[in-house]
């Protein structure tokens, strides 16, 4: 993991996809820590059941994750991010801040 001679670099035109839920701190001291864990991973299952397999890189971070697609990817992805936020909203009363960039 600490060798950077394993990496290689995402071609330009690849997807990075981040959420991040919305004042996760105050959320998680009123009692909600695992609403906060569910939305954040959420992302993760959901592009997986939209992309059809977890062969993707993601990083889960607690309040959020991020993940990366090659470029056809991008209806999955923007997908996924619109069922995710709107679940997160809906049924957990969190707002879920989500991104999608190309790395270039």
């Amino acid at each position: 993991m600490l060798d950077p001679d394993v990496y290689e670099p995402l071609p330009d035109d690849w997807l990075i996809g981040i959420t991040d839920v919305v004042s996760s701190t105050a959320a998680i001291r009123s009692g909600h820590y695992e609403d906060v864990n569910y939305a954040g991973a959420s992302i993760i299952a959901a592009l997986g059941n939209a992309w059809g397999s977890f062969d993707f890189p993601f990083v889960f971070r607690g309040d959020g994750a991020a993940f990366a697609l090659p470029a056809n990817g991008i209806m999955a992805a923007t997908s996924a991010l619109r069922d995710v936020a709107g679940f997160a909203k809906a049924e957990l009363h969190l707002d879920l801040r989500v991104g999608l960039v190309t790395v270039g």
